[in-house]
């Protein structure tokens, strides 16, 4: 499963196909002929620059750390 995140608050905006925000101008496709996902963003504002994250879960769970 597919999620995008946005860093600024860190607020989840899509999971997979469904949109998580109640700003409707977000929205993710995939296209599964090149397993490639990505967010859209219709009329876009200044106030949208920033970071975007997506983030992919598997099955089973894998999980990356750093230890120092």
């Amino acid at each position: 499963m597919v999620s995008w995140i946005r860093h600024r608050d860190l607020h989840i905006l899509t999971v997979g196909g469904y949109t998580y925000t109640s700003d409707q101008r977000f929205q993710a496709t995939h296209s599964p002929q090149t397993d490639d996902w990505t967010l859209h963003i219709k009329w876009a504002q200044q106030r949208d620059a920033g970071v975007y994250e997506c983030q992919v879960s598997t099955q089973p769970v894998s999980f990356n750390a750093t230890l120092n």
